[in-house]
């Protein structure tokens, strides 16, 4: 009875290591997945942050576009842009100034049939998945935004 269970035992060896190695890229593929998830959570919040930062600078009096002069104003557009640009470097997120679209002239809907101006800012972003390159899975492409009422500045 002993030899019958050494025998069974030792034609099972390896196969504790086929199963192994069929079950762990599985994991690892889905390891990796959750790990590039929470990146690009954490890069679209980082994003939101630089547009409300870009929006919150936008409606400082310093900042007012309409109140400027002509040729002050294209200098104020820049100053806001870059400093969502320098925001997203610090988290090591690079963009150029491009991706990032201001208009301190938006319409703002406060509700019940009321509304003012206000600085809308977005900020577009396309970040390359972990495992995706030459895969179906193409770059993500982020975008924040936001918009706050201007109180002291209107078009």
């Amino acid at each position: 009875m002993r030899a019958w269970r050494k025998r069974q035992y030792k034609d099972q060896r390896g196969a504790v290591l086929v199963e192994m190695a069929l079950v762990v890229p599985i994991l690892l593929v889905l390891f990796v997945g959750i790990v590039d998830y929470g990146l690009i959570l954490r890069e679209y919040q980082i994003l939101q942050n630089a547009a409300r930062e870009g929006a919150r600078l936008s409606i400082l009096p310093a900042y007012c576009i309409s109140s400027a002069a002509a040729a002050d104003q294209a200098k104020i557009r820049d100053a806001i842009k870059q400093r969502v640009v320098d925001y997203l470097a610090h988290e090591q997120i690079t963009i150029a100034l491009t991706d990032v679209t201001l208009d301190q002239a938006a319409l703002v809907d406060l509700g019940g049939g009321v509304s003012t101006f206000g600085s809308k800012i977005s900020v577009s972003y396309n970040r390359p998945v972990l495992i995706g390159n030459g895969w179906p899975f193409g770059p993500i492409a982020l975008k924040g935004e936001a918009t706050f009422r201007n109180l002291e500045c209107s078009p």
